[in-house]
C-alpha cells in the first residue's frame, strides 16, 4: 500500500548543524525512541548537537507509533504544546484536516516522528538494537559508552538520555526502584498493597478440584495494605481493531486451550449472559482525533474481572532479563488473541455476543510485518530514578509553582489494576477479585501541575551526563499520573535542550544545568508550557 509523504516544508525548525564531535561518536545518545527519546533527540538536533538514537525494537516510536497509542491520552483532556505539538499538526498534515491529530493510525505516527527527527538533522537511527552493557568513566559517576546489539564497538557520547520504558541505562548506573512504596515511606495514603475490591459480577475462582482458575492468583502472595511490594500496573498490547470488510478474524494463537479462558466464560453467565468486560466495543480512535475514515480502534483496558488488562502476566518484569521479557510478552500475546478467538468462537458463549466480536477483527493494515501485533508492549510503568527530589501523591495533590519546571501535566492518578485474586467470600467459596486500581473520584483527579527538572536528574555526584525523561523520580503512586506519553515529549525535549550545556561545557554535569536557559529555549523556540497560568499558586 503506497502512503502518502508529509510535505517536505511543513512546520520544519531551522537547523544550525552538527557541532563538532571530539573523542567520542556523538554528542549525544539517546536510547529508546519513545516519544520523548524522539523529542529529545528533535530539540538536541535542532541545537545543532550530533545525535545517535538506538532503538531495540525494529520499529521507532514506543506506544507513540509502534504500540498504537500516539498522543492518545494526551486529548482532548491535555493541551499539546512543543514538539507534541508539532507531532499532532504533521499527522493533521498527512490527513489534510486544520485541527491537531493526536491520535493517527500507527503508520502515520511512525512517518511523522521521522519527519520530525530529519528536520532535525537526526538521521543516525539504528533499529534492533538494545542495549547490552554501559562503561562508566573512572570517575564513576559518569557514563563513557554503551554496548549496543547491532554496533560491533562501543558507542560514546558527551550526554546520554535514557528514554526507554525501563530505564535500562539507568539501572546499570545510579539509584532507581520498581514496584510499590509503602504508605509510610513518602505519607501517601494510596500507595502499597490495597484491597482487593468486589466485583458487581461473582465469579468463583476455583475449579472443581479447589486449584485457581488461569490468570487468576492466590491471595497469600498480596503484601498487607499499605506494605510495599514489587507489583506493577498491567501491561497489554494496545491493538489496532477494525470494523471494516478487510479486517482479518480473529486468530487462534499457537498452543491455545479454551480452558485457559474459563474465567470468561464464567463471567458471561454470572452477568446474565451478557459481555461488557472491557468497555466493548473498543475505543473509536476518531474520539481521539483520528480523522481518517476507516472504521478504527484501539484496545484498552477495563477495571473488570474480564478486562483486557491481564497484571498477574508482567510479574517480575522491572528486572527480568531479555529472553525472559520476550515469554512475558508472548504470554501477553497469548492472553490477547485467545481471549478475543474464545468470546468469538467457543460454543460455550451465546451466540449474540460471539455474532458482536466477530464484527470487529485485527485491523489487516497496520503492523504488517509484526503479524498485525504492535510491537511495542504498553509497560505502563517499570522501573523509576530514585533521585534526590520524587514527586509524590501529595506534589500532585496540591500543586505548587515550581522554579524548574520544564513541562505541565494534566492526568488523572490513573492507576490500572496490579492484581487479580482468589479471595474467600465467607461462605467457603472464593471469588476473584481486582486489587491495585484506583477510583476516578476527586480524590485521583488533580488539577494541571508542573513537572520539574529535577525528576530526570540523579543524585548529586552520579549520572552526570545521564538524564531520565521516561522513568521520571516519583513514587508509584504519583507515576499512575505522570506516565502519559504527550508529558513525556515535553520531558524529553527539556532532556534535549538541557544536553546542550554539556555539550558546550557551560555546564559540567547535569545537576549543574542553569534551568532558566533551558526554560527559555523551550518556550521560544519550541513553544512548549512550561507553567500553570495561576498565579495565586504558592512557589516553593
Amino acid at each position: 500500500m503506497v502512503r502518502p509523504m508529509i510535505p517536505a516544508s511543513f512546520f520544519v525548525f531551522l537547523c544550525a548543524g552538527p557541532l563538532p564531535t571530539r573523542g567520542y561518536d556523538f554528542d549525544v545518545v539517546v536510547y529508546g525512541s519513545t516519544p520523548a527519546g524522539i523529542a529529545a533527540a528533535t530539540a538536541a538536533g535542532h541545537l545543532g548537537m550530533h545525535v545517535g538514537v538506538f532503538e531495540p525494537l525494529p520499529m521507532i516510536g514506543g506506544m507513540g507509533a509502534a504500540g498504537n497509542l500516539a498522543l492518545h491520552d494526551g486529548a482532548p483532556r491535555t493541551k499539546l504544546s512543543g514538539l507534541a505539538r508539532n507531532f499532532s499538526l504533521l499527522n493533521a498534515a498527512y490527513y489534510n484536516v486544520p485541527s491537531e491529530v493526536a491520535q493517527p493510525e500507527s503508520f502515520v505516527a511512525n512517518a511523522s516522528f521521522y519527519k520530525m527527527l530529519n528536520a532535525a538533522g537526526v538521521v543516525e537511527i539504528k533499529l534492533a538494537c538494545r542495549l547490552t552493557g554501559v562503561k562508566c568513566r573512572a570517575d564513576g559517576a559518569s557514563i563513557e559508552s554503551i554496548n549496543v546489539i547491532c554496533q560491533k564497538n562501543p558507542v560514546s557520547a558527551k550526554v546520554f538520555i535514557d528514554a526507554s520504558y525501563d530505564g535500562e541505562i539507568m539501572t546499570k548506573t545510579v539509584d532507581y526502584t520498581h514496584g510499590r512504596e509503602a504508605t509510610a515511606v513518602y505519607n501517601e495514603s494510596l500507595a502499597g498493597a490495597r484491597i482487593p475490591t468486589p466485583s458487581a459480577v461473582k465469579v468463583h475462582a476455583l475449579h472443581d478440584d479447589g486449584t485457581i482458575i488461569k490468570y487468576v492468583q492466590n491471595i497469600s502472595g498480596l503484601a498487607r495494605p499499605g506494605e510495599a511490594d514489587d507489583a506493577l500496573m498491567a501491561f497489554q498490547h494496545r491493538l489496532c481493531i477494525s470494523g471494516d470488510e478487510d479486517r482479518l478474524p480473529w486468530k487462534k494463537p499457537d498452543g491455545y486451550d479454551r480452558n485457559d479462558f474459563v474465567l470468561f466464560e464464567r463471567y458471561i453467565a454470572a452477568n446474565q449472559g451478557k459481555f461488557d468486560g472491557f468497555g466493548w466495543p473498543p475505543q473509536d480512535m476518531r474520539d481521539f482525533g483520528y480523522p481518517g475514515p476507516k472504521k478504527k480502534y484501539t484496545l484498552c483496558c477495563g477495571i473488570s474481572i474480564a478486562a483486557s488488562d491481564q497484571p498477574n502476566l508482567n510479574r517480575g518484569w522491572a528486572t527480568a532479563s531479555w529472553e525472559k521479557k520476550q515469554q512475558i510478552i508472548g504470554e501477553h500475546t497469548y492472553f490477547e488473541l485467545g481471549m478475543f478467538y474464545f468470546l468469538a468462537n467457543d460454543p460455550k458463549v451465546p451466540v449474540k455476543v460471539r455474532e458482536e466480536f466477530n464484527r470487529y477483527g485485527l485491523c489487516a493494515d497496520e503492523f504488517v510485518e509484526f503479524s498485525h501485533i504492535p510491537p511495542q508492549l504498553y509497560i505502563r510503568e517499570s522501573n523509576r530514578l530514585v533521585g534526590d527530589y520524587v514527586m509524590t501523591q501529595n506534589n500532585i495533590a496540591n500543586p505548587k509553582v515550581v522554579p524548574d519546571s520544564i513541562a505541565v501535566a494534566n492526568w488523572w492518578l490513573d492507576m490500572h489494576m496490579t492484581g487479580k485474586y482468589a479471595v474467600p467470600d465467607g461462605d467457603g467459596q472464593f471469588t476473584v477479585r481486582l486489587e491495585g486500581n484506583f477510583p476516578h473520584n476527586k480524590g485521583t483527579t488533580p488539577p494541571p501541575y508542573e513537572v520539574p527538572y529535577r525528576l530526570m536528574t540523579p543524585k548529586v555526584g552520579t549520572g552526570i551526563n545521564l538524564l531520565v525523561p521516561v522513568c521520571l523520580s516519583t513514587s508509584h503512586v504519583a507515576f499512575a499520573s505522570t506516565r502519559i506519553e504527550a508529558m513525556f515529549m515535553s520531558t524529553g525535549s527539556a532532556a534535549g535542550v538541557a544536553a546542550q550545556q554539556l555539550v558546550d561545557a557551560t555546564a559540567a554535569t547535569v545537576q549543574d544545568v542553569n534551568v532558566t536557559r533551558v526554560q527559555e529555549i523551550l518556550t521560544r523556540r519550541f513553544q512548549q508550557d512550561i507553567h500553570i497560568a495561576e498565579p495565586d499558586r504558592i512557589v516553593v
